[in-house]
């Protein structure tokens, strides 16, 4: 009887799996870097669109109206900027629920107020929708402002303003101001040189440097509704630890101030319609005249480019 051949048994040794795994597991360490940094350009580029969106809901705003909308309202009804911007932005449904007879706030408004809209979050910040809990409103959270003006510390090391006697001051004034329509006349500095609406994401949670949630009993900050009138914010620049005022322009705290969750910096739109990246090194008296409507044109106004 003649003898089988023996069976050849083939196979991976254990040192060639083991040589296999880590070649598999070092592709996808360098593999999710790359994913991350594709998302966070996705996100960057989406928030410029968000920005987009209402530079231009301003600007048919505008051609109806012949001048932007106020701010924000401080005499009753109180409303903010984003109210007067919902028919222009394609959002007639929120605003057939949205009454301007009574407070953004009123409970009447309560189901506009709680609509999530797109449009006023940066994906950067969070994912999903997100509700200001901290009041009773608990309206839908938003992330971007107008800034209205220049708080004291900024005037008097930015413009050598001693003490704001006059609070109507152009020089200290943003593109949008309280309870008036701003023509484009008003914006001497350029609407190309003067920013409208800013990030300032992450509210009502105080965030600092990297995203750290931050200490909230170092000062108040502002609450975080789309719709919330008390939202347009006025810079007086921040510390790393999140306190105000200080010598930080961008990033360092969003307690009423220019705040991303982007690596680098922050978007802006602009008077003119652009929108720009602006990066968190920015001296803060650059800022500052990009805030202003008549502060004069800073020396460098993009340092990334």
């Amino acid at each position: 009887m003649t003898a089988l051949p023996p069976t050849i048994r083939r196979g991976f040794t254990l040192i060639e799996l083991l040589v296999v795994i880590a070649i598999i597991a070092i592709l996808i360490a360098l593999l999710i870097p790359a994913v991350q940094q594709v998302r966070a350009a996705a996100a960057r580029t989406q928030c410029m669109n968000n920005l987009k969106q209402m530079a231009l809901a301003m600007h048919n705003y505008e051609n109806v109206h012949q001048a932007f909308p106020p701010g924000r309202t401080t005499v009753p009804p109180e409303h903010s900027w984003t109210a007067f911007m919902l028919p222009f932005l394609e959002q007639d449904n929120v605003f057939r629920l949205y009454n301007v007879n009574v407070d953004w706030n009123h409970p009447s408004n309560y189901d506009a107020i709680r609509t999530y809209m797109p449009v006023f979050n940066c994906p950067a910040t969070a994912p999903g929708e997100r509700i200001d809990d901290t009041i009773a409103a608990q309206p839908a959270c938003g992330d971007y402002s107008t800034v209205s003006a220049l708080k004291t510390y900024v005037a008097i090391n930015c413009f050598g303003i001693p003490h704001l006697v006059d609070p109507e001051d152009p020089r200290i004034l943003g593109a949008l101001v309280k309870d008036e329509k701003s023509r484009i006349r008003d914006i001497t500095d350029g609407a190309s040189n003067t920013i409208m609406v800013a990030e300032c994401a992450g509210r009502p949670s105080l965030y600092i440097v990297g995203g750290v949630l931050g200490n909230p009993n170092i000062a108040g900050w502002k609450q975080g509704g789309w719709a919330d009138a008390g939202a347009p914010f006025s810079i007086d620049g921040s510390n790393e630890d999140g306190s105000v005022p200080g010598g930080c322009a961008i990033n360092c705290s969003n307690n009423s101030e220019v705040y991303s969750f982007h690596s680098g910096g922050a978007n802006v739109s602009f008077a003119d319609g652009s929108v720009r990246f602006l990066v968190q090194s920015m001296n803060l008296c650059v800022l500052a005249k990009l805030v202003t409507r008549a502060g004069g044109l800073p020396e460098e106004v993009f340092p990334d480019e």
